[in-house]
């Protein structure tokens, strides 16, 4: 993690030092500040900036839809369960039927076997859920990010092909609209995470109450859910 969070330090350190090293120079045209217009800088600025990390946003989601479409097929779970209880109920009835001890002792083996399929099946059924869920989160996420800000970034890329590099032909509104188009994505990542997590639209709504005592628990409820998951998890693996 610590490396991760010292590359994106590092890529944003090299995105804003150039100009001050000469590489660039910004155009101040009556009383307007414009970052430069070179042609480099801004094919380098924007890549780094947006399109590259948006391109590898965009190829790790669909990764992650494939392996989740994959994970979907695998688990009809549906059947599955419909079969299960079926079959339970069958089991049921024939190890309650009767038979010498030594069949009906074989029959209630094999319910038990039985169950414990079927409750590692449901538990296998909520961790795909979950996972679903989680899919389909992100990819709104990554589908809001790229709605609000390819705009203003295509915008910023052709700019300098358009224009030129000393000055900006391009409507003040229409700079101002696609930026602010940006900016509303940090407002609305907040909501889409409220709105698919009950934890967090739960959370809000207490802040908005001053119900502070209500959040501690809440948060400590949550850690202890993430800790039996967790418990869960390694139980499955082993």
């Amino acid at each position: 993690m610590a490396k991760m969070v010292f590359i994106v330090w590092l890529l944003s350190a090299s995105i804003t030092l150039p100009p001050l090293f000469g590489w660039a120079k910004n155009v101040t045209v009556e009383r307007v500040c414009l970052i430069s217009q070179d042609f480099g800088y801004t094919v380098y600025s924007t890549g780094v900036a947006f399109y590259i990390p948006m391109a590898v946003m965009l190829v790790m989601y669909s990764r992650i839809y494939k392996a989740a479409k994959v994970s979907a097929e695998k688990h009809r779970f549906m059947n599955f369960s419909k079969h299960y209880e079926e079959e339970g109920v069958y089991c049921l009835e024939a190890s309650s039927r009767g038979h010498p001890s030594s069949k009906r002792t074989k029959a209630v083996e094999e319910c038990a076997t039985l169950s414990k399929l079927l409750r590692q099946d449901r538990k296998n059924i909520s961790i795909f859920k979950r996972e679903q869920k989680a899919a389909r989160t992100l990819g709104i996420i990554v589908g809001a990010f790229t709605f609000c800000w390819l705009p203003f970034f295509l915008m910023s890329t052709a700019r300098p092909f358009i224009c030129g590099i000393h000055c900006s032909c391009l409507p003040l509104r229409l700079e101002r609209t696609l930026l602010w188009l940006g900016y509303t994505n940090s407002l609305i990542n907040p909501l889409i995470y409220a709105f698919f997590n009950r934890d967090l639209r739960t959370t809000f709504w207490n802040l908005l109450r001053c119900r502070y005592r209500n959040i501690n628990r809440r948060l400590s409820a949550a850690s202890m859910h993430e800790a039996l998951k967790a418990t869960e998890r390694h139980e499955c693996i082993l």
